[in-house]
This record gives structure tokens, C-alpha cells and sequence, in this order.
């Protein structure tokens, strides 16, 4: 009997001292979970936290008069025209300065920067995502209102890898634009909400939709014009940061690609279709300068130039290649057009 219950007491301190013993085991001994559980961890806690972010640089400008720019940085080089009512203030004109400031009404709406000696705050141009990631974190879905009505932005995995967002407490966000070759950010897109949704970029997936109302936006002759000066001055600062020749005009591109888009007159979806096809571009390149290499960059229905940036830049492109020295740009109130050429061989 004294047996029977000596067995039964171990058995009972047995299971006590099994059961028990990892409640003392000291935390130091503990197997840490693997960093990938410890990254989902954090990721789940940074959706719901750290944004917006408060204002200590360049977002600060957003929804402020151009005058309290100029009044710092001194007056533009050109004030352009822009699509639905708006101005383009272009500052600098290199790699190290270049800046251009959407401005509607004398307020400023966004502020486009390529310069990399500008000193804008916490990003710059030449970080990592990884340089940026030790600033905070990347979100996928941002929250913001356009007057009364609220909206979210949901950011594809693409995105957040070239184009990520990061949010402002002054109802602001910069978009922070990756070289996909280099995977260095070579530009920064600073955006009021409501130049933000009018980019049309990232989708909406709340309940309201958000109308662009582009319809309604006047395309004119002097907004064209300024969107090829975009271009060229853009082509440049791109070129030089690469260590690059700056592209020479070319007579003869001018006058190919003079031809080749439609006057204002004759555009509708059929001819345009038909004059700027692949084929008759590279027939008409064969034209005008033989015996050369050439390239073309045709796009069609972008509202601003930054935006067609983003989306030349999502690849490696032509632009980039170093034989290509000659160039034409044009524009007309649907597309834009990009002919490029090497330097020709003297006999």
C-alpha cells in the first residue's frame, strides 16, 4: 500500500515538474523566434502605426503661396502653362538643382525634384530602400480626404518596391521614385491629397470613387509647348546623372517628327492610331537619317510630364543608351513623342 502510494506521489510531481518547468526557465534560454516571424510581427504593428509623419522638410510648401517659396529660393527660370488651370514653375536647370512646382491659384500643390543638392528633409536623392527603411516604414494603404469626402490608396508590391508612398501630418505625401536599374531613388514627387488622387497613379479601393474629371480640363498650344521644354529639360538631368552626353537637338528629327504628329486639326483615334504606329515611325526614322541606329519613345494622353516619367522610368529605356547623342521632342494636346539618333559618320 505504502508502495502504491510512493509510485502515485512521483508521478504526480513527474507531471507538476513537467508541466511547470518552462514557466521557470529564464527568458535569456528562450529559442528567439526567426526573423522572418519577428519582420510579419512588426509589419502587422507598422500598418496601423507611425503615419502620417510629421512635417520637417520640403513637404512643408505643400498647400502654402508660391510666394513663400520664392521668397527663400528666388525666382523661377520659366512659369509655364499646365493642364485645368494650373502653372508649372521650373527652377534649375542641371542635375544638382532641378525642381518644378505646381502651383494652381498661387497655392502649391506639388513639387517635383530631380536636384540632388537640394536639401529637402529626411529622404534623399542616391538612398537605398534599405536607407530608406531605417527612416520607417513602407505602408501598402494610406488613408485621406479631398474635402469632405475620405478615400484609401491601396500600393501594388510593384509600387511600394519603385514608387513608394510616405504620408505627412499637413495632409501632404511624397512619392519617392527608384531607378530600376540602380535601386537608388533618383527623384522625389512631393503631392498635396488632391494632386495626389489627380495623378490617377495608385488605386482606390474605398467605397467613394475618385473623378478625375480630366474631361473637362483645357488642352491648349502654350501647355503643349511647355510639356516639350518638361521633357527636354527632364532628358538632361536624367543623362547627366548617369555620367552621360547631353542629347544635341537634330534638324532632321524636327522635321520627322514635325511630320509625323498630326495637326491639332486632323487628330482623332483613327488617324493618330494610323500616323504614330510603330511602323511608320521607324519608316520615317529610315528616311531622314540613314545608316544610323535610332530609337523612339511615343506615349499617349499624359496630363503632366512627371507622370509620363514615371511610368519611361518603370524599365530600362532608351534614353539611357550611350550611342544615342541626337534627339526631337513634340507634343500635341494627345501625345508626346521622343525620336532619337546617333551622331553620323562623316564618308
Amino acid at each position: 500500500m505504502k508502495f502504491s502510494i510512493k509510485v502515485v506521489s512521483l508521478f504526480i510531481l513527474f507531471i507538476f515538474v513537467a508541466y511547470a518547468l518552462p514557466l521557470y526557465v529564464d527568458n535569456g534560454e528562450r529559442t528567439a523566434p526567426s526573423s522572418s516571424i519577428a519582420r510579419n510581427e512588426q509589419a502587422s504593428i507598422d500598418e496601423n502605426e507611425g503615419y502620417p509623419l510629421p512635417v520637417t522638410g520640403y513637404e512643408s510648401y505643400i498647400g502654402q503661396p508660391i510666394a513663400a517659396y520664392t521668397a527663400k529660393h528666388g525666382d523661377p527660370i520659366r512659369v509655364g502653362k499646365a493642364y485645368g488651370g494650373s502653372e508649372w514653375w521650373v527652377f534649375g536647370t542641371n542635375a544638382a538643382d532641378y525642381i518644378q512646382i505646381g502651383v494652381k491659384d498661387d497655392i502649391i500643390r506639388s513639387l517635383y525634384i530631380l536636384g540632388n543638392k537640394i536639401e529637402v528633409g529626411m529622404f534623399t536623392i542616391g538612398m537605398t530602400q534599405e536607407n530608406v527603411l531605417d527612416e520607417g516604414y513602407l505602408a501598402r494603404n494610406f488613408q485621406l480626404s479631398a474635402g469632405d469626402t475620405p478615400y484609401e490608396l491601396a500600393l501594388s508590391k510593384k509600387q511600394i518596391e519603385r514608387t513608394p508612398l510616405i504620408q505627412f501630418e499637413n495632409d501632404s505625401f511624397v512619392m519617392l521614385l527608384f531607378d530600376e536599374v540602380t535601386k537608388t531613388v533618383y527623384g522625389m514627387y512631393f503631392l498635396s491629397n488632391e494632386a495626389l488622387l489627380d495623378l490617377g497613379y495608385y488605386s482606390v479601393v474605398s467605397d467613394e470613387d475618385y473623378e478625375l474629371g480630366r474631361d473637362d480640363w483645357e488642352r491648349n498650344v502654350a501647355a503643349d509647348e511647355e510639356n516639350v521644354l518638361q521633357i527636354k529639360n527632364i532628358l538632361g538631368v536624367l543623362r547627366e546623372r548617369g555620367g552621360l552626353p547631353l542629347l544635341q537637338e537634330s534638324e532632321e528629327l524636327v522635321t520627322a517628327a514635325g511630320e509625323l504628329m498630326p495637326s491639332e486639326t486632323d487628330i482623332n483615334d483613327f488617324t493618330a492610331t494610323f500616323t504614330l504606329s510603330d511602323l511608320r515611325i521607324e519608316k520615317k526614322l529610315t528616311e531622314v537619317v540613314p545608316d544610323r541606329r535610332t530609337a523612339f519613345v511615343f506615349a499617349e494622353e499624359f496630363y503632366s510630364i512627371p507622370s509620363f516619367f514615371l511610368e519611361l522610368l518603370q524599365a530600362d529605356n532608351v534614353i539611357f543608351d550611350e550611342y544615342l547623342t541626337h534627339y526631337a521632342v513634340a507634343a500635341n494636346e494627345h501625345y508626346q513623342l521622343i525620336l532619337l539618333s546617333e551622331q553620323s559618320v562623316d564618308p
